[in-house]
């Protein structure tokens, strides 16, 4: 779809200064650029690699660009002198036939100050001075003899791809593991979501993942990894007497492979999924990770979410012993990006290092576009403790408010009604964006 608003402001030739995120340039690229047009990436040392990464993949999308052209500012990136000789000996040199813009929404303060100098310093009146608003989700076009025009982008307007982001930032998924676009298992995980409504549920199902599940199929040497796939095929089942008391856990496990007063993994594998290690991960907590991939797919049409997926593994590509991090349920409305961190976990301090860790790497990712929600099986009084400390950390940011809806956390109360929940959230944020 386009935005005709914007098409008024798309330029031949666009300058755009690189940050530590290169996101906003990749959206200012798409949204702000004539077909065919050229982009010239000015950056310093410190984003040389974000530069380079950007050329390589906005020319690799023929429709974007004719030509991306670095410009290094070297270690120079707040010295006035030169970072206006940089630019300026390019754009004077420029057909005056041809449109020119520069876009600030990255780079260091200095550098969108004196860029913006040697633009104005151009015998030509006609360059479009632009950046991105993260918090209304706005194109701004500043001028010079009036208010800045602020243009309100659509999900439509464009549709970044979830591995474009990861893309963008050079990261790459750990043993080529792409994360899972379909939920697995979603009525049983949906049965385990009512299951987990209750607080004795929550500690009577942890209690047999602990007690029996890990006990059974974990490495010995290793705690915290499962055995090997075929030391897995040779566990016995895993026995179901500690929840012999509660006729709901044991209804829900009928239909994934319980005999008796056991448990096969064998038979629950044969259920659909691909390996006896994916079993063992789904039971220890993952089946929420699919209940609520599944919820965001049933709101997906209604909410213009145009992609979502789970179990995101990633690594980095310059250094396979360095594993960056792992993301739970992610999807896209156009190009923001939205994060749901979930724990079956219900003690507060654990839910809330998993909250503000997935806001951090969300800001990474997404920049300060991004959202983030913690799914988790904490009570309602856990739940608005955790809400507290959240207003109280985003009170000490700039233009925050008590009611943010950058993280948000739902506990074991908001299971069964999640896709309302999240629709409410979506509403919420583009609320307080206008």
């Amino acid at each position: 779809m386009t935005n005709t608003e914007l098409d008024k402001y798309k330029v031949d030739h666009l300058f755009l200064l690189i940050g530590e995120n290169p996101l906003p340039n990749y959206v200012a690229a798409h949204l702000l650029l004539n077909k065919g047009g050229t982009l010239y990436l000015v950056h310093t040392t410190g984003t040389s690699g974000q530069a380079n990464r950007l050329k390589n993949i906005l020319q690799s999308e023929v429709s974007v660009c004719k030509t991306a052209e670095p410009i290094s500012l070297g270690e120079y990136d707040s010295d006035a002198f030169h970072i206006q000789d940089e630019i300026r000996k390019v754009a004077k040199n420029l057909p005056k036939s041809d449109s020119l813009g520069l876009h600030y929404t990255g780079g260091t303060k200095a550098m969108s100050t004196h860029a913006y100098r040697a633009m104005l310093s151009l015998d030509r009146s006609d360059v479009v001075f632009s950046y991105l608003d993260p918090r209304r989700l706005e194109v701004c076009i500043d001028r010079e003899d009036g208010d800045r025009i602020r243009i309100k982008t659509k999900p439509d307007d464009l549709q970044v791809k979830l591995v474009k982001i990861f893309q963008i930032h050079g990261w790459a998924w750990k043993d080529k593991s792409e994360p899972i676009y379909e939920a697995e298992m979603s009525t049983a995980a949906k049965a385990f979501a009512g299951f987990h409504a209750d607080g004795n549920s929550v500690k009577l199902w942890r209690d047999w993942c602990n007690d029996v599940l890990r006990q059974k199929t974990r490495d010995p040497k290793d705690k915290n990894k499962w055995l090997k796939e075929a030391e897995l095929a040779n566990v016995s089942e895993l026995s179901l007497a500690t929840l012999k008391d509660s006729q709901q856990i044991n209804d829900i496990l009928a239909n994934l492979g319980k005999e008796g007063e056991s448990l096969s993994l064998s038979i629950v594998r044969d259920k659909g999924f691909k390996s006896l290690r994916s079993v063992c991960n789904w039971l220890d907590g993952e089946w929420l990770e699919h209940y609520v991939l599944q919820q965001v797919k049933e709101i997906s049409d209604s909410k213009l979410i145009h992609e979502s997926a789970t179990s995101f593994w990633i690594k980095d590509p310059t250094n396979s012993k360095n594993d960056k991090f792992q993301f739970d349920v992610a999807f896209m409305r156009g190009y923001q990006l939205f994060a749901i961190s979930c724990t079956t976990i219900d003690r507060k301090f654990d839910c809330k290092s998993k909250l503000f860790e997935a806001y951090i790497r969300a800001q990474q990712l997404g920049g300060a576009e991004a959202r983030v929600a913690l799914v988790c099986c904490v009570d309602s009084k856990g739940v608005n403790a955790l809400r507290t400390e959240i207003v109280n950390v985003l009170r000490s940011e700039p233009e925050s408010t008590v009611k943010n809806t950058k993280l948000i956390v739902w506990g074991r109360d908001d299971l069964i009604d999640l896709p309302q929940k999240i629709s409410t959230w979506i509403d919420e944020n583009e609320r307080d964006e206008k």
